[in-house]
């Protein structure tokens, strides 16, 4: 029998089938070979709005400068704690309570924790950019247009829709 979908098959994401092996300070942390359907929920409470931010910083008319985005983070004094704390529950969930007790024990600094993040983006196949981006950013397959008239074309900037990508691909970065 074949399936329209065969979720048994195996994934990108399963690289490491046992679990993928992180060395922190000479201990060992086995991270689970797949995300877990409930770890980036912290990402999603109510209590972190992220979303919220996301759609502040799409609302800014213009260009959204480094600024701006500062001035809507001291709107939201208790983001950053409120983020750093969405970022530890995930790799609790990950980890489980007594390995994230171990991990959490053996001190892991600002960079440890971006770097461990980057790589587990990229080893899980999880782009936070790509869920946060526009829909239908993607290249499409049809053939490219034309202008139908020898007029301007200025009508639409020619880096239309590109900031939003971009930070959405800063957002995934960490």
């Amino acid at each position: 029998m074949s399936f329209a979908i065969d979720l048994d098959a195996e994934r990108r994401e399963v690289q490491h089938p046992n679990g993928i092996p992180v060395l922190l300070r000479g201990r060992q942390f086995l991270f689970p070979p797949e995300v877990p359907v409930d770890a980036l929920d912290p990402l999603f409470s109510p209590e972190l709005d992220l979303m919220g931010v996301l759609g502040d910083i799409v609302t800014v008319e213009g260009t959204t400068t480094t600024g701006e985005i500062i001035e809507l983070l001291f709107r939201r004094p208790s983001l950053p704690m409120r983020f750093v704390g969405a970022v530890k529950e995930i790799y609790r969930v990950l980890l489980g309570p007594e390995a994230f007790e171990e991990f959490t024990a053996a001190r892991p600094s600002i960079g440890d924790y971006v770097r461990l993040t980057k790589g587990l983006v990229t080893l899980y196949g999880v782009d936070l950019g790509k869920l946060f981006g526009p829909a239908g950013s993607s290249a499409s397959a049809g053939p490219t247009s034309n202008p139908t008239s020898p007029g301007s074309t200025d009508s639409t900037p020619e880096a239309s829709g590109s900031g939003l990508d971009d930070l959405a691909s800063s957002v995934s970065a960490g």
